[in-house]
């Protein structure tokens, strides 16, 4: 099989004398302990080599990037210790193993796009990353990728698509996307309607998708279109359903705040239509530090509060759906040098659960930088948070 590399050259015959190369090596250490487990360990390491030819006013651009993966701890993760024991006792009776699996090695395309621009009209094809929404920890109008919790702000893997683009003016973008899937019916549509309203001096938008989605690519860890799929509750299977969703979001300042909402309508075609949204604001003060609060409501959780449903923690495994109606964030973030940030973030909610997450940010070299981060859980046994669960994130990147 050839290389990516070589596939990508052979693509682009016009442009591989042009080629930029860039890109970084980066290892991560995420030691993690239970109160009610051993230790667990995970270590990887990943290459990133980014590639860049063309561009310019009516020129032909390509940029992409080839991702080199490596695990060098076990590649199969049981997170039944992390999970409510009444669930962990469902999974069992269901024989369920609640695995987290990862590939031993990876070598995997997760960018690679060709963009031709004309005036206010853009049209981009390929792998690429279709991310909307102004919220930080969780996007209801983003329905292509899917944010890590802990860790919203870490890059996602493309999504293969052709995107159509129109701006005009301060803010006015017309947006149209067409994921295809392996049957026609399956394709994943978007459209986006955004502008800058300047008498209140706020960005505006409003979104429809229309997308379905299966379970078996995403048990790999390959990027599908997420947040689709269901599972039902006598075969304890997973089912494909087509999903349409409505949505609007905006953002702006208020009284010194800066402020954001973002939210849909979905119908769904095997499940209650639901109403998903997140509303945030934030404020720095003279002395620097930043402060930030965001709520999240999900209609679609069940309205139970606890012990959450098994099939729910499932959902939230394998497609990071929400288990709880409510979910809040709070944070704090401040430059202790020039070279160094520190962060905390607290997670909770209304089933007395939480979750603490201390994080340091730090430019070790010209070239280098260093992300430390934890997470610590407390409060109620069966809430979205069960408690005795402690983890840390180490993360070292060096770009070329």
């Amino acid at each position: 099989m050839r290389s990516p590399i070589i596939l990508l050259i052979l693509l682009i015959p016009g442009l591989a004398a042009g080629l930029d190369i860039s890109g970084y090596y980066e290892n991560t250490l995420i030691p993690e302990y239970s109160d009610r487990a051993d230790e667990h360990l995970m270590d990887a390491s990943k290459l990133r080599l980014d590639f860049a030819a063309g561009g310019g006013d009516n020129e032909l651009e390509f940029k992409g990037n080839v991702n080199f993966i490596a695990y060098h701890s076990d590649i199969f993760y049981d997170v039944t210790p992390y999970l409510p024991e009444s669930v962990g006792d469902s999974l069992r009776v269901w024989d369920i193993p609640a695995i987290v699996p990862m590939s031993g090695n990876r070598m995997f395309l997760d960018n690679a796009y060709f963009t031709w621009r004309m005036g206010g009209f853009r049209i981009r094809a390929g792998r690429q990353q279709l991310s909307w929404g102004p919220a930080y920890s969780f996007n209801p109008t983003d329905l292509f990728h899917r944010k890590e919790i802990i860790d919203p702000t870490y890059e996602k893997e493309g999504v293969t698509a052709l995107r159509l683009d129109y701006r005009w003016g301060i803010g006015g973008q017309l947006t149209a996307v067409a994921a295809p899937s392996e049957k026609f019916d399956e394709t994943g549509l978007a459209l986006r309607a955004g502008t800058h309203i300047s008498a209140i001096g706020y960005d505006a938008a409003l979104t429809i998708h229309q997308v379905s989605d299966t379970i078996s690519l995403e048990l790999e860890r390959i990027p599908i279109i997420t947040d689709t799929t269901t599972w039902d509750s006598i075969s304890i299977q997973s089912c494909k359903q087509r999903r349409q969703a409505l949505g609007f979001d905006f953002s702006g300042g208020l009284l010194g705040l800066g402020v954001w909402f973002e939210g849909n309508y979905n119908i769904m075609a095997k499940e209650n239509d639901f109403i998903r949204a997140v509303v945030g604001f934030d404020y720095t003060l003279e002395n620097g530090l930043y402060m930030m609060f965001e709520g999240l409501y999900d209609d679609r959780a069940d309205k139970v509060k606890t012990p959450y449903p098994a099939l729910d923690w499932l959902e939230s495994l394998r497609f990071g759906e929400p288990v709880t109606r409510c979910r809040i964030l709070a944070g704090l973030r401040k430059d202790i040098t020039g070279l160094i940030t520190g962060s905390l973030y607290w997670f909770g909610g209304t089933d007395g659960s939480m979750a603490l997450s201390p994080r340091i940010d730090a430019s070790i070299a010209q070239n280098a930088d260093l992300t430390l981060f934890g997470v610590m859980t407390f409060g109620k046994k069966e809430g979205q948070f069960p408690p005795g669960n402690y983890g840390m994130t180490a993360r070292v990147t060096v770009y070329f």
